[in-house]
């Protein structure tokens, strides 16, 4: 091995050790999950309740065989794929089912405490490419993992698994605008497919925005360049941008479908900048606990949202990483630098939503802006640039000295400045605020002057000592775990609510296909996800299907026509709560905490009707179905077709189930005269109907089901779904892929022969140079 080579591997050792570290520093952050046996998040969160029970059974159906674009255990059916939520082809899930099968909520914790770590790993991975060093790296890795996008949505796996990819989002599209090669754009495609498969559609929307401002910078930084370049920067974000959507089209397609369905189609402006960064909040840049930090501390007159607290010795760095008497080597460095100086403020103005008018514009004139809440998680942007900037800070204090350098000098004494001005101003406002809270804020004031002054002595000191410069990163750590590591743990088991084994097994046992509604908080709402049961609700989905939404929340009481069409057999009820009238007969006590009622007057999952009732749009199909005299049992709402009216005579139709899965339904039926089958699953496009083998029209039936026409006779009645976007998606998102790997083989296989040619002549050159040298010898000799 030449020399070369060895130090490329003490190069790769040394990185592999830093990234330990950082796994140390995460699991430090998580000492209470690791090693005091809590649980995260405090209160189960959406972790527990909402991403848990879709990850089982997204793992349950994939090892079975069956890739479940549909989802017939909640909301009386919806899309399973198409919610981009379900995180099914995220190559990190995938990896996890073919480990763990159907994960345990352990394996869920486990997912997040990783995917806290890989956003430092790639923040890391950022910095090196930007050719910081080592421990500037680790620096901005802690600063962005454990910055408060993360901590606030602990819980948010998804959310933060979107989050991890963008700083290596970022480092592979500044090199290949940088270097102007297509293989790395096709990198930073992958990773932004990889990005939008794991399942949060507005985090994906954060990362787009992020590509966009960066596509904007380098455009202008290549103005002055000529048409040359600025044409290849627009090639290249092309080609980013077609391959992270081409990679992740299987689950985009049916996502772009699924939202003309939902309740986010358009959001009114004052819903859509719910939850923005006060500016009062902006205090917790330096004191995140003044307000209040989790959901228990918090008692500001805002809704409580991140505030982008990512260290006090971050914003003191941060500011060094910027200063203005820096060398001109490392502003020619500081190239991405700038961008990242240009990011903060503007992220920080988007965050405050509301409060500044610039958010207003992404609002109007963005796409999918109007569809998304929260513009205070535009946070991230600005953490990954205070980490970025930090880390251009240490780095500097790392690098040689020169004597005319006072930089370190001046921002030191500018943070013990800051902490003691800290004090005076901020105690007397701690001691304004509401008697039960100001040894809260008093605290956190303390601490914040507390680390600016040893951030400014540490500072300080590297000045003249470089090995100050190591104990930064410690103090960091030191900070965020300090402040952060027991906000979200609790020792409460979140997942009881799954574990009532003996209901589910009763309803098993004696409910077929009929469905069950929850009136009690003891049963987890998504529980029939886990248990295999059908429930008509579920845990609030903001993704949720409108239509069927709307007819769920108006069905008027238990027993009612519209509320029996549902084919709730049984309610679950808290003991000795009776949940209707009369018809609601309690049949299951033995459980201690729930009781579970037989509602006497369900209608069955599937019957037939010989009356139909055709109406002009769909408000009018809501108008009749709410009509007093309306009676799913006798009469159907359609909103198309021919209208229906046939005698059964005395002759009883029959309907039975003889194949139910995630994507097919069958069933025969016998019918002495024309009918109308009435599936109470509900109406979705993509949905197919044959009847004994031939296509057949399937109905939107009374707002939000499914109908199917049905001649005289015994007929087998198959519905499929299979979507269109979902087969176009899954054709792009292949070809994508294996586009992809065999571009990288060709480009692995050319550099290999690459190399090989070049030790293969540069041997022959030695070999022929040692040759010469021998024949001058023995030419000289003679």
């Amino acid at each position: 091995m030449n020399e070369d080579a060895m130090r490329q591997h003490r190069e790769r050792f040394l990185d592999l050790a830093v990234l330990v570290l950082l796994a140390l520093v995460v699991a430090a952050f998580f000492w209470p999950l690791l090693f005091a046996g809590q649980w995260i998040p405090r209160g189960g969160g959406d972790l527990v309740s909402f991403l848990w029970p879709l990850y089982r059974f997204g793992a349950r159906s994939l090892r079975a065989g069956v890739v479940p674009l549909w989802n017939p255990h909640l909301y009386s059916g919806a899309p399973f794929v198409a919610d981009n939520q379900s995180g099914l082809f995220y190559p990190i899930n995938l990896l996890t089912f073919a480990l763990f099968g159907e994960p345990s909520y352990s394996v869920m914790e486990g997912l997040t405490v990783f995917h806290i770590w890989l956003a430092g790993a790639n923040m890391f991975f950022l910095a090196r490419g930007l050719g910081l060093r080592r421990p500037a790296a680790l620096f901005g890795g802690i600063a962005f993992a454990l910055s408060d996008l993360f901590l606030t949505h602990i819980g948010n796996l998804n959310l933060n698994a979107t989050a991890a990819w963008l700083p290596l989002l970022l480092l592979l599209t500044h090199r290949a605008l940088n270097e102007g090669r297509a293989t790395w754009a096709a990198g930073a495609g992958a990773v932004l497919a990889i990005a939008a498969l794991a399942g949060h559609g507005q985090i994906l929307l954060f990362l787009a925005l992020a590509l966009v401002i960066y596509f904007l910078y380098r455009l202008t930084a290549d103005w002055r360049r000529g048409w040359r370049y600025e044409l290849r920067t627009l090639s290249l974000a092309g080609l980013i941008v077609a391959v992270g959507v081409s990679g992740a089209a299987l689950t985009l397609l049916p996502s772009w479908e699924m939202a003309a369905h939902t309740g986010r189609g358009h959001l009114p402006y004052d819903e859509a900048t719910r939850y923005s960064l006060s500016p009062r909040a902006l205090i917790g840049l330096l004191s995140p606990g003044f307000y209040g930090r989790g959901v228990e501390g918090f008692w500001g007159s805002w809704e409580r949202v991140e505030v982008g607290y990512a260290g006090v010795t971050t914003l003191v760095l941060a500011v060094l990483g910027v200063w203005p008497t820096t060398s001109k080597i490392r502003h020619q460095r500081l190239a991405l630098g700038y961008f990242f100086v240009t990011l903060v403020p503007l992220a920080f103005a988007l965050a405050m939503g509301r409060h500044t008018p610039l958010y207003g514009l992404l609002y109007r004139y963005a796409p999918t802006f109007d569809q998304v809440r929260a513009p205070a998680r535009l946070i991230l942007l600005a953490d990954l640039s205070l980490a970025a900037l930090a880390a251009y800070g240490l780095d500097h204090l790392l690098r040689p000295r020169r004597s005319s350098e006072t930089s370190e000098v001046w921002i030191g004494l500018a943070a013990l400045a800051a902490g003691a001005l800290l004090l005076t101003v901020g105690l007397p406002q701690a001691q304004a605020v509401p008697p039960d809270r100001v040894q809260q804020a008093s605290a956190s004031i303390i601490a914040a002057a507390a680390l600016l002054a040893l951030s400014g002595l540490l500072v300080w000191l590297a000045g003249r000592f470089r090995w100050a410069a190591c104990l930064l990163p410690l103090l960091l750590a030191a900070d965020m775990i300090g402040l952060g590591s027991t906000l979200e743990a609790e020792p409460n088991d979140p997942t009881l609510g799954f574990l009532h084994e003996d209901v589910a097994a009763f309803v098993r046992q004696n409910g077929e296909l009929s469905r069950i509604e929850a009136t009690i908080g003891n049963w987890q709402p998504d529980a029939a996800l886990v248990h295999g049961l059908y429930d008509i609700g579920g845990v609030y989905n903001p993704l949720g299907l409108a239509p069927y939404q709307a007819y769920r929340w108006a069905v008027g009481e238990r027993g009612a026509p519209l509320y029996n069409l549902l084919s709730v057999k049984y309610v679950l009820a808290g003991k000795g709560d009776l949940p209707g009238g009369e018809q609601m007969v309690p049949v299951y006590t033995d459980n201690p905490q729930i009781d579970v009622y037989l509602n006497t007057a369900a209608l069955p999952r599937a019957f037939l009707v010989y009356r139909s009732q055709i109406v002009a749009d769909h408000a009018a199909a809501w108008q009749a179905i709410h009509a007093p005299e309306f009676d799913p049992a006798q009469v159907v709402i359609l909103e198309q077709g021919e209208p229906l009216v046939a005698d059964p005579n005395d002759d009883k139709p029959r309907v039975s189930f003889t194949r139910y899965e995630l994507n097919e339904v069958k069933l025969a039926v016998a019918t002495p005269a024309n009918a109308l089958l009435v599936l109470s699953d509900v109406y979705y496009p993509g949905w197919q109907a044959t009847v004994d083998g031939a296509p057949a029209e399937l109905l939107r039936a009374d707002y939000a089901f499914r109908a199917v026409p049905v001649p005289p006779g015994e007929h087998i009645v198959r519905m499929e779904f299979a979507p269109w976007p979902w087969r176009v998606g899954l054709t792009i998102s292949i070809v994508t892929w294996l586009g992809l790997i065999v571009w990288g083989l060709a480009s692995l296989c050319g550099r290999r022969f690459n190399c090989l040619i070049g030790r293969t002549f540069t041997t022959g050159h030695f070999q022929r140079r040692q040759n010469q040298l021998h024949r001058d010898v023995k030419d000289r000799i003679i």
